[in-house]
């Protein structure tokens, strides 16, 4: 069954959630639109997208945060809606080499945030950098498998293509803050050329 929604959720720790919040959550929102505006364009895909975010308060050890948790989390929102999990830990687990975890309408990726406190057009590059290409890997794996692809495809081309855009110098799509290419030197968002899929 396709998703009704695309939603993003920023994880944090609560004691951290509204200095994020203030810091963090404008390039958030608006990379939420990004992607919006990104899978109609190359995956001719039309989700409602919304963001928000998840403050975790520490529980007993079983309810530590951990990439079972998110699934449960997933579950208890809806397992039609596409949860895409913005969070500050890595998966124990996982298949893709981004640092991310994909299965059925649902989605994670390590949120990298600069060692040291940045100005935010500095903290928004990094973002931009680290970040916003491996929300397009682990977004392509499950709009490709929404279109119907086989796992040959939104799968192992997916990581194909991501080994040449990282280890094999092909450059990223790069985009400005109205969504329009641009080069490398001054971009807002990046992403995984979906052409070659």
């Amino acid at each position: 069954m396709l998703p009704d929604k695309l939603f993003f959720i920023y994880v944090a720790k609560n004691e951290e959630w509204q200095s994020l919040q203030a810091e963090d959550w404008e390039y958030v929102s608006s990379m939420a639109r990004f992607y919006h505006w990104w899978a109609k364009r190359f995956f001719d895909f039309d989700l409602t997208v919304e963001s928000d975010i998840l403050p975790i308060i520490p529980g007993k050890l079983f309810d530590r945060m951990s990439l079972a948790y998110l699934l449960r989390d997933h579950e208890d929102r809806g397992k039609y809606t596409y949860h895409f999990y913005l969070a500050y830990f890595k998966p124990f687990f996982t298949d893709c080499n981004t640092e991310g975890y994909s299965t059925e309408n649902f989605g994670m990726t390590f949120w990298k945030r600069p060692k040291e406190p940045e100005a935010e057009i500095k903290r928004f590059s990094y973002f931009a950098q680290e970040n916003c290409p491996k929300v397009s890997h682990v977004l392509a794996h499950e709009l490709l498998r929404l279109n119907g692809k086989k796992r040959e495809t939104y799968v192992t081309k997916v990581h194909k293509l991501w080994t040449k855009h990282v280890e094999g110098g092909k450059p990223f799509l790069y985009f400005d803050s109205q969504f329009r290419r641009t080069g490398s030197e001054s971009f807002r968002f990046a992403t995984l050329d979906p052409d070659e899929l």
